[in-house]
């Protein structure tokens, strides 16, 4: 019989054992909620491990934890066990895509498109109706969604500038790509830019007062046969060339280093090859070109009329994509391939020309233009040079574009251009054998990084090196068996800019919208100018030119109603050079009067401490050189000062477009020298003025199969020169009247374009204003081997013009393709009836006939007429 002791022992070991083991049981229980994983977290590990991407409703997923995570390398084996123990199945979409989803629920994949164009629209919003949810699509304009319950739901789709889009879910099948075309809103000015100003591929944004090209998406240009950047942009009204050149853009009458041109973030110097004619960017590698004219960013210093800026053609779309291209001047390569996985992209493209081994009549065109000129001497003896030319021209571009996530953007460019020239041009009757060497290296890089930082949040960072060097030396030996009178020229000018930026962009309430940075540039600057000529005093200049410019920049946008928004922007920069600080403000108001019609103004206040000195005489090219400076003090290198209003309208109906601007200029800072008068250094630094007034007009009709249009260019300007001149007097770049006239025709794989463009003659000083002046008192007759210098004098200049210029121009391009490849080609006429345009009108001293020293007239042409061919393969 058990005890009393016996008893309470039993009772405590039963005790000691239930509690022992509800230990065990809570043990065992913490650890299995230890161990638990939500199926999300497990479906983010599966995405890292295998870089796929899954597709799900949260809500579906809520709530749904795993005591244990797959561990195996089957992608399949692994969600399998992750979905055993629950009511959802996965679906393979394709290599990249895994779509999570009850057995009742849809699966949708929509892409977001351009009706008008096919390209997609990234990052549209996609909502359900009568709810909160919603998504954006990527940046090719896809979209994955999972509706559990589909009954009834009606997606909507809505992108800026676009007309919205209803989709009715339960009409869609599961599993297939449904894409949406949206439309553009042509008649409504308010929330978007024009996708086809003049002509598909030219767009504009009325508000910002802006122009976008878009070389890919292009159609014909009348006298082009490729798509050249520059030559494009000049089919705006108001952007025009006087020497009919890509590089010597004249925004509104300015002086073309008045334009800042940008690569991505790097500044360019040398924009094209062939003395200025013919671009230096590749065609196949330029995504969009901007162009602005009524103002200047104002993130962007250093410039007084305008802005170009390119960027690269290299998108992440998962493509590899290859080009080859040739004309008659040049051929060149494009490749864009997907780098880094799926997130990344590289673009390369070179070019090289080959006229120096085989000659087109393209090629001679360009050489008649540059080099060919009229020599008459007071009786009237008309000279024409024979010469030969050794000139050749390559360009490479590099550009990589990583997107690590949708917030994320990070890009990388590298521009090399090089251009080399060596030129012979033998006159006995004149007694000319002259020689010239040319040679131009421009690189840069630049990297940039993008981040956005909430939805109405981002930060932008990037820096740029450009590197440019240019030196040139000429020879003229009047008699190759004596030295003492030979002209002799040696010029160099090397550019080092350096230049930082960083910016904040911010969204308020309203679509308010604030953006703050701060801009860096280090100039190191390098010129040499060497000139001994015989009638004329020697000459040896070395402005070498340093300093770091610092600027705070602010862009503010208020949206203050529907129809009216008003910009108030600013730019403090403060420039060592000269050791002085100056503020550049703007303001732009845009008003909607209504959907078809927008009221637009301007006026601002820009200051441009990097400019050049011109030389137009002795240059064996008809091309003016430029050489640039840094601002240095206000007795050499003046800081040029802008200040610049503008005031117009844009109506647009479906079929008709009416952009409308006047304009006027204020300039301050302008050289004598760059008058193109041959100043000497002492008079060359004379600083005066400018008045600039004009107007811009562009009409466009749009037919089913054809487009026509019509600008005309009104630009009076006067300068003045107080200390040299009495009076004011026109500008050389002072083109009264300018319009053209420009139609095409696009109809299945063909399209034709004729154009005519006439200008009135530009200013030119009369030989009764010219006179001789010898810079000695010697009383020896003067003659050859006679120690006599001489120079030009000037007065009433530019009182004349030149005869008015006319131009018709033509082109065909046609498109081809096979079963993996697509051919275009293009066939261009310049100046079809061959007309002898004058560009340019001046005088030298020289020897006539009699070895007397007289004043002869130099006569320079535009281009003759010029054919050209191009033919472009893609793959």
């Amino acid at each position: 019989m058990p005890t009393a002791r016996n008893s309470t022992l039993s009772v405590l070991s039963r005790i000691r054992l239930v509690l022992l083991l509800f230990l065990i049981f809570s043990l065992n229980l913490m650890a299995q909620n230890e161990t638990a994983v939500s199926l999300k977290s497990v479906l983010n590990n599966l995405e890292k491990q295998f870089s796929i991407r899954f597709s799900f409703d949260p809500n579906a997923l809520k709530g749904i934890k795993l005591n244990s995570i797959p561990q195996t390398n089957d992608l399949d084996l692994a969600l399998q066990a992750a979905l055993s123990n629950t009511a959802l199945e996965f679906q393979k979409i394709d290599d990249q895509y895994y779509v999570i989803k009850k057995a009742a629920s849809k699966f949708l994949t929509i892409e977001v498109l351009d009706a008008e164009t096919d390209l997609a629209l990234p990052f549209a919003t996609i909502k359900q109706n009568a709810s909160n949810l919603g998504l954006v699509t990527d940046q090719f304009g896809l979209a994955r969604l999972v509706i559990p319950n589909h009954k009834g739901v009606v997606l909507e789709v809505f992108y800026l500038g676009f007309q919205s889009f209803s989709i009715h879910v339960d009409s869609l099948n599961s599993y297939q790509v449904y894409q949406v075309h949206l439309l553009p809103e042509p008649l409504d000015l308010n929330d978007y830019e024009l996708k086809e100003y003049l002509n598909a591929g030219i767009a504009s944004d009325p508000k910002a007062n802006s122009f976008r090209i878009l070389p890919q998406e292009m159609e014909i240009l009348p006298g082009l046969a490729e798509r050249d950047v520059l030559l494009s942009a000049q089919i705006i009204s108001g952007v025009n060339s006087n020497d009919e050149s890509a590089s010597g853009i004249n925004v509104r009458g300015s002086s073309r280093d008045n334009t800042l041109l940008y690569w991505n973030n790097v500044p360019i110097y040398h924009s094209a090859h062939y003395f200025g004619n013919i671009s230096s960017f590749i065609p196949s590698s330029i995504g969009t070109l901007d162009v602005y004219k009524n103002y200047v960013p104002v993130k962007y210093g250093g410039a007084s009329a305008g802005l170009i800026s390119l960027a690269s053609r290299n998108e992440i779309d998962q493509t590899l994509n290859a080009e080859l291209s040739l004309n008659m001047t040049h051929g060149d390569v494009f490749i864009k391939t997907p780098f880094l996985g799926k997130k990344g992209s590289v673009m390369f493209a070179a070019r090289r020309s080959y006229n120096d081994a085989i000659p087109t009549w393209t090629y001679n065109a360009y050489g008649e233009k540059l080099f060919g000129r009229e020599i008459r001497d007071p009786q009237g003896i008309v000279y024409e040079s024979e010469y030969s030319n050794d000139l050749n021209f390559s360009d490479l571009n590099f550009h990589w574009n990583y997107e690590p996530t949708d917030k994320t953007s990070i890009k990388l460019g590298y521009i090399r251009n090089r251009s080399q020239f060596n030129h012979r041009e033998n006159d006995l009757r004149e007694r000319q054998n002259i020689v010239q060497s040319h040679q131009i290296k421009s690189s840069g890089a630049d990297i940039s990084w993008i981040q956005r930082l909430t939805d109405k949040q981002s930060l932008s960072v990037s820096a740029a090196y450009s590197d440019y060097g240019m030196e040139y030396d000429y020879t003229n030996l009047r008699n190759p068996t004596i030295d003492s009178d030979d002209d002799k020229q040696e010029r160099s000018n090397d550019i080092e800019n350096l230049e930082l930026r960083l910016s904040h962009t911010s969204i308020y309430k309203d679509l308010h919208k604030l953006t703050i940075g701060y801009q860096f540039n280090e100039f190191k600057i390098k010129n040499l100018i060497n000139t001994e000529n015989f009638f004329e005093q020697d000459q040896a200049e070395q402005i070498n030119s340093e300093g770091n410019i610092h600027a705070v920049f602010s862009d503010l946008n208020l949206k203050l109603s529907a129809p009216l928004e008003l910009v108030l922007s600013g730019r403090l920069t403060a420039i060592e050079s000269i050791d002085r600080s100056v503020f550049s403000p703007q303001i732009k108001l845009n008003y909607n009067l209504n959907k078809q019609l927008l009221f637009k103004t301007t006026y601002g206040i820009y200051h441009q401490y990097l400019s050049t000195i011109k030389e137009s005489q002795f240059t064996i090219s008809n091309a003016i050189e430029q050489h640039w400076l840094l601002a240095d003090d206000d007795e050499l290198v003046p800081m040029l000062i802008n200040k610049q209003m503008s005031l117009g309208f844009i109506r647009n109906t479906k079929s008709w477009l009416i952009d409308f601007d006047i304009y006027q200029k204020n300039v301050d800072g302008l050289l004598a020298r760059n008058l193109g008068f041959g100043f000497t250094r002492e008079a060359g630094f004379n600083q005066g003025t400018e008045r600039i007034v004009g107007a811009d007009l562009t009409l466009r009709k749009r037919w089913k199969y054809i487009k026509t249009w019509f600008s005309y260019n009104f630009q009076d300007s006067e300068v003045s020169f107080s200390e040299l001149f009495p009076t004011t007097f026109a500008s050389n770049l002072n083109i009264r009247h300018q319009f053209s006239f420009a139609s095409t025709l696009s109809r299945g794989n063909w399209e034709f374009s004729l154009g005519y463009t006439f200008k009135t003659g530009a200013p030119y000083t009369g030989i009764n204003n010219v006179r001789l002046n010898r810079k000695n008192n010697s009383p020896n007759p003067p003659g050859p081997g006679v120690n006599e210098k001489y120079e030009l004098r000037f007065s009433k200049p530019n009182s004349l013009r030149v005869a008015n210029y006319h131009r018709f121009d033509a082109s065909v391009w046609h498109r081809f393709k096979g079963k993996t490849w697509r051919g275009e080609v293009g066939f261009s006429l310049m100046n079809i009836f061959n007309r002898r345009n004058v560009y340019n009108i001046g005088y030298l001293i020289d020897l006539n006939q009699n070895n007397e020293v007289v004043i002869a007239q130099r006569t320079k042409f535009f281009l003759e007429f010029t054919p050209n061919l191009s033919v472009r393969f893609s793959f």
